[in-house]
């Protein structure tokens, strides 16, 4: 049983994670930081990235319907998924983010965009690490799903010595 203070300061960093990664992402859509009107090379790529990152969004709201939330916590009634890209990656919403946010980078030639993608990769990485604690607590299966299914990137699996 967990007590109240320790649900609310789940809560609490669970809103924290939500809130920086809301800023991040603000800043990589919304703001212009060229103080020169330079020209994206990478315009095709871009544009190839922020479609299959969209595209990923949309196949992982749809694998875990119910279970959606962007609190790093489990819904209290919601249900493990490893069907749909949950099957190769454990966090197919983060990794699709991160390959739209490359593409919004790529197109914009922005140095801060990219270092924002890299911000947002390393606060994915915390928080997947925060949400993987309380997968395991609340499902039975979830330990040994992730040690068959990659984090972030498929069939990139570290091997565990047996």
């Amino acid at each position: 049983m967990v007590n109240r203070s320790t649900e609310r300061t789940d809560k609490k960093v669970a809103a924290t994670y939500v809130a920086v990664q809301a800023i991040i992402l603000a800043l990589l859509i919304f703001v212009d930081f060229s103080f020169y009107s330079g020209i994206s090379r990478f315009r095709v790529v871009g544009t190839l990235f922020e479609w299959l990152g969209a595209i990923g969004i949309l196949l992982s709201a749809y694998s875990i319907r119910t279970s959606l939330t962007a609190m790093p916590l489990p819904k209290e009634r919601g249900q493990l998924a490893t069907n749909g890209l949950y099957s190769y990656v454990r966090h197919p919403m983060y990794s699709s983010v991160l390959v739209m946010s490359l593409g919004i980078a790529l197109l914009s030639g922005q140095g801060v965009k990219y270092a924002l993608v890299i911000a947002l990769t390393i606060l994915f990485y915390y928080k997947s690490i925060y949400e993987e604690k309380h997968l395991s607590q609340k499902y039975n299966g979830y330990t040994l799903y992730a040690t068959k299914t990659p984090k972030f990137v498929p069939f990139i699996l570290k091997r565990h010595s047996r």
